[in-house]
């Protein structure tokens, strides 16, 4: 179990590596391009730069959100936050919150004989 949690932390590092590499090269193979289509003014780098920066930030706080649910959930954070940032058009966010649902937690609500699962850190809790 360990080994599988330790190769998708690797694929997921792996892949985000190779995306982040892919849109720097991309980027510096179409400056030039975008220099005679904007002509002169760099203001366009801003803008470009400011939309990039936003979008790193929205996806770092959706796999934070996405890493912290998951471990307290008992589910699979590596897997999800892969499948969360990597499938488009937040169709990832959407399968990982129908996902979260079903994997409901029971509450404390009738201590009987058998043991009850605390519903915020997991744990049994024997009555």
């Amino acid at each position: 179990m360990k080994n599988r949690i330790e190769l998708e932390k690797w694929i997921f590092w792996v892949l985000t590596t190779v995306v982040v590499l892919g849109f720097i090269a991309f980027f510096i193979v179409m400056a030039p391009s975008m220099y005679e289509v904007f002509g002169d003014g760099d203001g366009w780098i801003f803008v470009i730069a400011g939309l990039t920066l936003l979008y790193i930030a929205l996806n770092v706080l959706i796999a934070v959100f996405i890493y912290k649910d998951a471990c307290r959930r008992k589910m699979n954070p590596w897997l999800w936050m892969l499948a969360v940032i990597y499938i488009p058009n937040f169709i990832g966010l959407l399968l990982y919150l129908f996902a979260r649902r079903r994997q409901h937690i029971p509450a404390a609500a009738d201590p009987g004989t058998k043991p009850v699962q605390c519903p915020h850190c997991g744990n049994l809790i024997h009555p």
